[in-house]
């Protein structure tokens, strides 16, 4: 953790990042929110959409850049060292070993670990946003559950949770995974310890959750315990989100230069014109868009491919991108030889016969991956799949042995693997290719959306036709 969290110390304030923006700057301005009175005070913020969780991390920060000077980009950068070597030095093998069994995951392979995940993913610590820090907290409530022997540890794991879930309201879906996973029976231990885990775990997320619902009815009248997803007579975000799924197959944002807008869409014409047949341009309620999808399953199936693979297609590594034609084929390579090399230990690796053994990774895998697969449901970003994407990159390094494979295999079965990896990567680069091309111009966006004030009616000409990688 150490290793990493220098290396990161000493590379973010490397970058040409100089701000906070968008999501990021806004979570900083809502940990500020906190002192808005000239002291502490809870209810001096809300957000019908955001929790109060990240932003109260955040506002002893503030204090820091207020009263003492630092700057906002130093405080983010150290949170985001911090973050990324609790997450690839510890919360990521941990599991991996916790889950597995056997010896401990060995220093050389989390360093591997912690290099991919460097290459990846590595300028999203430069800001404040609550992607990995929500992933920490589901590790933390795992591990906790997985390996803790008393119940202190589950009051923590709930704690954990309720955090992940305040801070990314879809890890919601998460929870059920977590309430059996903290029910199965345990060694020698009585059969009413299982019942006894729930109920601190209950207390655990109760600490966490009965803030939100205080702010929730002081501000609203309401005493969801839940972030909210919009506020009254206003349209509801997460409808809103299934409808812009439909019409975009990805959707990345610009900072930069290169490109006229904030708002990169690739669009996806097919789902744009699925939608149009409802005759309706957003939903209103869920059960339209299950209607939907019912009469036109084969549609929305292919969205949702169009979503997993564009969610999996990392381009950059960042969440603000600097150049969007930039040259990012290298990147790309990389992450697809991941994608081919979790596939392979997927489908080539022989697995055990189904048993009672198999319980507690699969709810670990479904606590993880369901979240996902919801957010397939709308206008997808790399960063939605992100416990997807370091699944796969745990399988990689720490349950693979690819050198002693390969001395062992023959060679039919050599050239079946090269072969395959071929394939993923020429239609990893040609799907990639026909999503880039579907880049457009919003020129209906009013102009305080741009990244730049100096707009002229120029700008909104076509780009230039966009590299693909």
């Amino acid at each position: 953790m150490l290793i990493i969290f220098i290396s990161y110390l000493v590379y973010l304030p490397t970058t040409e990042y100089t701000k906070q923006y968008y999501d990021a700057e806004g979570y900083w301005l809502f940990g500020e929110k906190y002192f808005s009175t000239g002291r502490f005070a809870f209810l001096s913020y809300f957000n019908a959409i955001r929790g109060y969780f990240f932003p109260l991390l955040l506002a002893p920060l503030t204090r820091l850049s207020v009263n003492y000077g630092w700057t906002v980009m130093d405080l983010c950068r150290l949170l985001g060292a911090a973050n990324a070597a609790a997450i690839f030095g510890w919360a990521g093998p941990v599991l991996w070993h916790t889950v597995r069994g056997g010896a401990p995951v060995s220093l050389g392979r989390r360093l591997q670990f912690a290099a991919l995940g460097f290459a990846l993913w590595r300028d999203y610590f430069n800001f404040c946003l609550t992607d990995f820090p929500a992933l920490l907290a589901i590790g933390i409530a795992l591990i906790g559950l997985l390996r803790g022997r008393g119940l202190a540890s589950c009051l923590v794991a709930g704690i954990a949770l309720a955090a992940a879930v305040n801070m990314r309201p879809v890890y919601q879906a998460a929870i059920p995974a977590m309430g059996l996973l903290v029910l199965l029976p345990a060694v020698g231990r009585p059969r009413w310890w299982g019942g006894a885990r729930a109920v601190v775990l209950a207390v655990g997320m109760a600490v966490v959750m009965a803030p939100q619902a205080y702010s929730n009815h002081f501000h609203v009248g309401s005493w969801s315990p839940w972030v909210l997803t919009s506020m009254p007579d206003e349209p509801n975000l997460f409808l809103q989100q299934l409808g812009w799924g439909l019409e975009m197959q990805k959707y990345e944002t610009h900072v930069g230069q290169s490109y006229p807008l904030a708002s990169m869409r690739f669009e996806d014409q097919r789902g744009k014109a699925l939608l149009a047949s409802t005759g309706l341009t957003t939903f209103t309620e869920a059960s339209q868009y299950v209607q939907l999808c019912l009469h036109r399953p084969w549609r929305a199936l292919g969205v949702w491919l169009r979503h997993l693979f564009n969610g999996l297609d990392i381009q950059y590594p960042t969440p603000y991108i600097l150049d969007v034609y930039a040259l990012s084929w290298p990147l790309a390579l990389l992450n697809y030889g991941l994608i081919w090399s979790g596939l392979l230990a997927l489908f080539v690796r022989k697995w055990p016969r189904m048993s009672g053994a198999w319980l507690r990774p699969g709810l670990v895998a479904l606590a993880l991956l369901v979240p996902c697969l919801i957010t397939l449901l709308t206008a997808i970003e790399c960063r939605f799949l992100l416990p997807l994407h370091l699944l796969l990159s745990a399988a990689v390094v720490f349950g693979t042995a690819p050198l002693r494979w390969w001395r062992a295999a023959t060679g039919r079965w050599r050239l079946a693997v090269l072969a395959s990896y071929v394939v993923v990567v020429v239609a990893g680069f040609s799907a990639s290719a026909s999503t880039q091309r579907h880049l457009a111009l919003q020129p209906r966006h009013i102009l305080r959306d741009l990244p730049f004030s100096d707009v002229s009616a120029d700008d909104f000409l076509p780009a230039p036709p966009p590299e693909p990688w």
